[in-house]
């Protein structure tokens, strides 16, 4: 008996061997299939920077060892075991590799019996929990499967893979212990009888569990069969592991490749702005996107990051009202265009790529997807691995926009109405100041000293009936806080905004850089805005452009008057007010607190929130210059918005935005809702001022069915 155990060891040595020389060849040719992965990547446009390098590894310690965003929904705590798991096995997968040379290697005889101990109960505590987290998983995508949640064989088979790996990881072990360890009563175990084996069994008691089964099922195979028994599973789990890694990069979890380097090289730019195009360089010919070479690499890599977790279409409000758009599709649109593109020219070496392939932009992608874009930002904000659709959306628009000329005849009019009349409405400058009639609101070319605050008023605050009242309601509460302010009036210009968002890039430069020339001239350091756009633009995108200001959007200089006492309120009768967050100026601002804040603090208003707020809100529709488009595909935007709103049954609803407050004006009027007081944030606080004698008194009547308390 003896020899033919020595045999059958001699043979599994050869076994093992040629086992690990296979393995070692998969993992050869995996390493080669994420060669050129990477090197398809490298013909997007940019450099390869290390710039503050300490804040991305915090971000990477954050946002890939500690998953926060993928734990911010709760099956990314499923998530977060299995990463951590899969982290704390690849000790035992090494050492299971490197047993295929050298039989009977442990770990214990480099770091000692007892930190070995320690590992191997973390390793086997570990494997049971991340079999536990895949059955839920695998019952949550196939059976209790959210809306958002994609359904697929490539990750049915990740799933049995891994578990694959956990039993086959317990059977070996187990095995290993039932024909090593003489006896398995544990009680009466002899000091050093575990000598052989590396560690005492009593530190792995699933290990232990299954070498009880194994030894009571297989008393009649003995030794030998245990033996046999071990490296079978031992060989199908090293096998696995080979398989894996060339599965990995070809199929739906090419993130575990791509979203540690995407996490890492994620974009520190301000948040939500975008990337600037240089529009006096000569010697670019082409602007925005139209072949995939013309993206950033950032861009590229991207597409090898997507987890196909479904957030970004689950909170995409165009996707989730009929319209063409999925950014995670176009996601993976664009993946599949560089893989199929890049294996023809650069893998076989072909020059005519671009003539056999179609353009990314209006062929891969097509236009209806793109023009469906609200640039709401909340695929973005709710990305585990930090892909930047609206970045890449709006590089193609660009190409569109400034290449093509597609843009149809809406677009064509509102472009021409800011080039000519410096807003979107088409109306005359000289009208801007208006709105402020009778107010002696002072100009600041009229100024010898600049005031504390330019109040940058926008386009729909000075030229849209409605948002002309919320102009002068806030207007009226800087006065009462004696806070010092001007405005520019007929020197004022849109901010670019819209021309930027929807891809016409030379527009907003002619707009910005005449603005930022203004401002500079009267020496403006701080500006407060109720135009979110414009508190986005001018705060975060024109010092691209050289504009360097202190932008404040008019929910937080009211949160601070509030809390510095400097307005003297009166309540409303019990209300119940619902806020919608806007886009540029919370969730792109990643603030939330100040408009809530701000309502809280009229006596008698009562927060009821809709379901999806804050990060999660929904938008309105108007933004990514939506506001000037028709929209005939699906339900509408705005009025899908309304409709959450209308479900909390709110006594009034709360905007902080002029484009919010048009859209939601027109969803009430679409649900035939005449009896629904909307109102911005600042109108709320002008008509619960409690006022001196010689400031005029409030004709706001933002709510005439609640009775104000005295």
């Amino acid at each position: 008996m003896e020899n033919s155990f020595v045999n059958i060891a001699t043979e599994w040595r050869v076994i093992r061997l040629i086992i690990l020389a296979i393995v070692l060849v998969g993992f050869a040719r995996a390493g080669w299939i994420v060669f050129w992965l990477l090197r398809y990547i490298t013909r997007g446009a940019g450099d390869l920077k290390f710039d503050n390098i300490w804040e991305r590894i915090r971000g990477f310690v954050i946002y890939v060892i500690g998953q926060k965003r993928v734990i911010a929904e709760p099956a990314g705590i499923l998530h977060l075991f299995i990463f951590w798991g899969f982290i704390a096995l690849q000790v035992e997968t090494i050492e299971y590799l490197i047993r295929g040379a050298v039989w009977n290697f442990h770990f214990s005889a480099i770091v000692g019996t007892g930190v070995y101990n320690v590992l191997l109960f973390t390793q086997d505590m570990v494997a049971a929990i991340i079999l536990g987290a895949l059955f839920l998983l695998t019952v949550r995508r196939f059976v209790f499967k959210p809306k958002h949640v994609v359904v697929s064989l490539d990750a049915l088979w990740i799933n049995l893979m891994i578990a694959g790996l956990m039993v086959t990881k317990f059977l070996a072990n187990g095995a290993e212990i039932a024909f090593t360890v003489p006896s398995l009563d544990m009680v009466t175990l002899a000091p050093g009888a575990f000598a052989e084996l590396g560690h005492d069994p009593r530190w792995t008691p699933i290990a232990l569990f299954f070498a009880r089964g194994i030894r009571a099922l297989g008393g009649g195979i003995g030794t030998e069969g245990m033996y046999w028994f071990y490296h079978v599973n031992y060989a199908i789990h090293v096998l696995i592991v080979a398989f894996f890694a060339n599965y990995i990069p070809q199929g739906k979890h090419l993130h575990l490749i791509g979203a540690m380097p995407n996490i890492f090289f994620r974009k520190l730019a301000p948040y939500g702005a975008l990337n600037p195009l240089d529009m006096e360089d000569e010697n670019v010919e082409s602007f925005g996107a139209g072949r995939v070479e013309d993206l950033h690499w950032k861009q590229l890599l991207n597409t090898y990051a997507c987890t196909e977790c479904g957030r970004c279409e689950h909170y995409c409000p165009a996707y989730n009202t009929g319209k063409p758009l999925n950014p995670m599709m176009i996601i993976h649109k664009i993946k599949d265009h560089i893989r199929d593109k890049g294996e023809y020219d650069l893998k076989q070496g072909h020059d005519d790529a671009d003539e056999k392939f179609e353009m990314l932009t209006g062929s891969v992608i097509t236009r209806e997807e793109l023009w469906a874009c609200t640039t709401c930002g909340a695929c973005v904000a709710n990305c585990p691995v930090f892909i930047e659709h609206v970045d890449t959306i709006v590089d193609m628009r660009r190409y569109l926009a400034l290449m093509e000329a597609d843009f149809g005849t809406e677009l064509s009019r509102t472009f021409r109405n800011m080039e000519n009349n410096s807003n979107p409405w088409g109306i005359s400058s000289s009208y801007r100041g208006d709105w402020a009639e009778e107010m002696n609101i002072p100009l600041l070319s009229e100024l010898e000293e600049p005031p504390e605050y330019l109040f940058w008023v926008g386009c729909a605050g000075s030229f849209d009936d409605r948002q002309k009242k919320v102009s002068r309601a806030f207007a009226k509460i800087m006065r009462a806080a004696g806070v010092s302010f001007a405005i520019l009036g007929e020197q004022e210009s849109c901010t670019g905004d819209p021309a930027r968002r929807l891809g016409n890039e030379y527009l907003y430069w002619m707009l910005a850089t005449t603005n930022i020339e203004v401002l500079n001239g009267f020496n403006v350091t701080k500006i407060v805005t109720t135009c979110p756009h414009c508190f986005h633009t001018i705060g975060k995108e024109y010092p691209q452009l050289g504009g360097h200001y202190q932008v404040l959007h008019h929910t937080e200089l009211l949160n601070e008057l509030i809390l510095e006492g400097r307005l003297n309120m009166r309540g409303t009768g019990h209300m119940k007010v619902t806020y919608h967050d806007s886009c540029y100026a919370n969730r792109w601002a990643n603030e939330y607190e100040n408009p809530r804040d701000v309502l809280q603090a009229v006596s008698g208003i009562e927060l009821v929130e809709m379901d999806l707020n804050k990060k999660q809100s929904f938008c309105c529709g108007a933004g990514g210059g939506r506001m000037w488009m028709e929209e005939d595909i699906g339900k509408r935007v705005n009025v899908e918005r309304t409709d959450q709103a209308l479900a909390v049954k709110p006594d009034a609803i709360a905007v902080a935005c002029p484009f919010c407050l048009t859209m939601f004006d027109d969803g009430l009027k679409s649900r035939d809702v005449t009896d629904m007081p909307l109102f911005d944030i600042a109108e709320l606080v002008a008509d619960n001022l409690v006022e001196d004698e010689d400031l005029e008194p409030s004709t706001l009547d933002i709510a005439p069915d609640v009775a104000a308390a005295e």
